[in-house]
């Protein structure tokens, strides 16, 4: 009798503990989970943005789509057909001096006059003009304050996703001379590269 009760206890045992199923690790379940859309360009946008305050180009280079490039627009209405478009080998050297010569970057939306700059002259006026860094004011495929200018990035460079970093006005100026840097990607090979550089900043 004894016997045929150890030996019950004993498969009774060996059924509760298959059925006690062990508990996951949480770290192991969040390591298994991939990462958002989101929170992969979020992560893409400041490294690119704290490459740009630092004009670490090379760092920039990295991350610009490899077949496409990156367009850089002055203005938040991208026109593509004015806009220029930089390989990474480019973005790489943007600042060498045999490449600071002027080139046509789009029109001045005020005046209707091209905007003939150099390499180093556009990116401190219409790239990296304010301590974009510093704003906690950041938008995931949106825009912080609606302007009079058209937003027109989904147009302009379709299937992609940008981050907009914006940076008020002060109270001097009537809050006119707040700036917007978007940063804008695309997928490729199951990453996601630069395909734009889009300025903003009140025009009256």
């Amino acid at each position: 009798m004894i016997r045929v009760l150890t030996i019950f206890f004993l498969f009774f045992g060996i059924i509760l503990g298959c059925a006690i199923e062990k508990p996951q690790n949480l770290g192991e379940v969040e390591a298994d989970r991939p990462a958002s859309v989101q929170s992969i360009v979020m992560k893409k946008a400041y490294l690119v943005l704290n490459a740009l305050s630092k004009q670490e180009m090379d760092k920039v280079s990295r991350h610009v789509h490899p077949q496409k490039g990156v367009l850089l627009s002055p203005f938040g209405t991208v026109d593509k057909n004015r806009a220029q478009v930089l390989m990474p080998s480019q973005v790489k050297e943007l600042f060498q001096v045999p490449n600071q010569k002027q080139l046509e970057w789009g029109t001045d939306d005020v005046k209707g006059d091209p905007i003939r700059l150099t390499p180093q002259a556009y990116f401190e006026k219409y790239v990296y003009d304010v301590e974009f860094t510093e704003t906690e004011l950041v938008t995931y495929d949106g825009i912080y304050k609606e302007t009079n200018r058209v937003n027109n990035i989904d147009e302009a460079l379709p299937n992609s996703h940008y981050v907009e970093f914006f940076v008020p006005g002060s109270e001097e100026h009537g809050g006119m001379d707040w700036k917007s840097l978007k940063l804008v990607f695309s997928e490729h090979n199951n990453d996601h590269y630069l395909i734009g550089i889009v300025h903003d900043q009140w025009s009256p």
